[in-house]
């Protein structure tokens, strides 16, 4: 119950954190005094990044210890320019094994187009079944995908893999996750 809390805990620091810098109003009045007296600087070098935020879901196939089964997962996205936060709450289930994890990740963008591949990692908290065993464990979670914006505003579509590696005391588990989905952006 401790390790939870304090997860817990350590995604509101950041979420707090995101939330306060994107209000910042010295960066927004200095930025526009500076384009009304024409006086060339830094901060028009680079303007406030755009953010926004979305939620959506993701289903595809999971390979847990060369067992394949089927994973699914909802998510939302908290983003700042070219970096994102990603809290993610994810279930996979192969052979007789099964998971589910809540993970936050920070999601990097490779590119500002219509097709925007990205690199991401971060934490997780599984709730791992195995047999006649469940345990409770951190994962360490990397990966990367595209983020394809070219059919709407109201939707984009995702293609994403990662692997999982859950810590666990008797051996660690690795698993690998392909999956696709949709993201719908807040208005």
């Amino acid at each position: 119950m401790k390790k939870v809390k304090v997860i817990l805990y350590v995604l509101l620091f950041f979420i707090s954190n995101s939330v306060i810098a994107q209000n910042i109003p010295e960066l927004k009045s200095l930025n526009q005094f500076s384009k009304n007296s024409g006086l060339k600087s830094e901060i028009t070098a680079s303007p406030i990044p755009t953010s926004g935020g979305s939620m959506g879901f993701n289903t595809g196939l999971a390979i847990i210890e060369g067992n394949v089964g089927f994973a699914i997962g909802a998510f939302a996205e908290i983003k700042a320019g070219t970096v994102s936060f990603v809290p993610q709450a994810n279930y996979w289930n192969a052979s007789e094994q099964n998971n589910f994890e809540l993970a936050g990740l920070a999601r990097f963008y490779l590119s500002k187009s219509d097709f925007q591949p990205y690199l991401d990692g971060g934490l997780g908290v599984n709730f791992f079944n195995q047999q006649s065993s469940n345990v409770t464990k951190l994962s360490i979670d990397i990966g990367g995908g595209v983020d394809i914006q070219q059919f709407g505003d109201s939707f984009t579509l995702l293609f994403d893999g990662k692997y999982k590696l859950i810590i666990r005391d008797p051996g660690n588990v690795s698993c690998f996750i392909f999956t696709a989905g949709m993201r719908f952006p807040f208005k």
